[in-house]
């Protein structure tokens, strides 16, 4: 394909959510390219949830056999457990917890296979819209020509400040620290989060962490607040520090697990700042728009790629029937009421003053989910 093409789709970033729309639209025959910041992606990875809906486009899209399986969740408040079913469409593949990692290989063997260029080193300055068209002007003043341009670009997205020049659109941090730990095991582990004093804890079965991977292994995960600065600097070794004083309120399993993480050299410890933001105004414009962490950049839930997912799938049909600003309106209207409540459900679970502080804490909330547990007949919808 030519980088200049006045009918082709421009995805700036080539993340998850712009790679699963250029992998959807050259399968529908439309003609897209990827422009991309980075030059490389060797980054670190960790566990993700990725809902039974988003498992269904990425079946959608050939990449099957990722990951690990999960169809309950076990919830834990001290010694005393709650499980349950989670709730999926009927005849739907469940819900998978994987690896960013083993996600983007997948999805960039699709990206391969059906000949999308990617242009790498292409940090994007400016987008001109004009009667014919979109122009994508990267920072050393390279021009790429299309129809349409899809901001991709994540929550510090430079898509969302153009279309929403003047409002309260950029990235905000979080409060928070998220942290993982990847560890190799073959015990299969459903989704548990575990209730604890001053923190909460989840853990599950992720599979393989890459293709390459030899075993298949299990996440650990939680988060600590601490400023922005305490967070950019903290050290891996500062990491183990906090959470062994934390796991002292864990339970034997779980202070067992952090041990044994922290005893071995070839557990894959993660941990960035966490970014998020409000959902902005205008996801598009006449010949832009935008979709994943650009258009709803609220910190991770459990749901940020599966939001993602389907973003791709709704514009990529958007794409495919035609665009009017019916339709425009209607993706915006549909994507940004599920990604605001979602979003802002996980912002609220996340507060300091919303973690659980006593063991009378741990004991109230038990109960009020046994109650909930037997009222929902043992089934939760995540």
């Amino acid at each position: 394909m030519m980088k200049n093409n006045k009918d082709q789709v421009i995805i700036a970033g080539a993340g998850i959510a712009g790679f699963s729309l250029a992998i959807q639209l050259a399968e529908k025959k439309i003609p897209c390219v990827v422009l991309e910041a980075r030059t490389s992606f060797g980054v670190a990875t960790t566990g993700v949830r990725i809902s039974a809906k988003g498992v269904r486009v990425l079946e959608n899209m050939g990449i099957r056999n990722i990951g690990e399986n999960t169809e309950k969740l076990m919830m834990y408040f001290g010694s005393s457990k709650v499980a349950f079913d989670i709730e999926n469409e009927k005849g739907a593949s469940p819900a998978i917890i994987v690896t960013r990692l083993a996600v983007f290989e997948k999805l960039f063997e699709r990206i391969n296979d059906l000949g999308i260029t990617v242009i790498y080193n292409f940090t994007l300055d400016n987008v001109i819209e004009n009667a014919d068209g979109v122009v994508a002007v990267s920072s050393e003043g390279v021009n790429i020509q299309g129809k349409y341009l899809v901001g991709a670009d994540g929550v510090g997205s430079k898509v969302r400040r153009l279309l929403n020049q003047g409002s309260n659109s950029d990235k905000r941090y979080a409060g928070y620290l998220g942290i993982g730990f990847i560890f190799s095991s073959d015990e299969k582990v459903e989704m548990s989060l575990f209730n604890s004093i001053n923190g909460n804890i989840g853990l599950g079965s992720i599979g393989k962490i890459s293709a390459n991977d030899t075993h298949k292994n299990n996440f650990l995960w939680t988060h600590i607040h601490m400023t922005e600065a305490e967070a950019t600097a903290i050290t891996d070794q500062e990491i183990y520090e906090q959470i062994g004083e934390r796991a002292k309120n864990w339970t034997p399993c779980l202070q067992q697990i952090f041990q044994a993480c922290k005893a071995n050299p070839q557990t894959v410890l993660y941990h960035l700042p966490v970014y998020n933001g409000m959902v902005p105004d205008k996801w598009y414009s006449d010949k832009l728009f935008l979709m994943g962490d650009a258009a709803h950049p609220y910190g991770p839930g459990g749901q940020g790629i599966s939001m993602a997912l389907m973003d791709a799938e709704a514009l990529c049909n958007l794409f495919v029937v035609g665009v009017t600003e019916e339709k425009k309106a209607h993706y915006q209207s549909s994507r940004a009421a599920i990604a605001k409540a979602k979003g802002e459900s996980a912002e609220e679970r996340n507060k300091p003053e919303n973690q659980i502080a006593t063991k009378w804490g741990l004991m109230f909330k038990s109960l009020f989910m046994k109650v909930y547990h037997l009222f929902k007949g043992g089934k939760m919808k995540l």
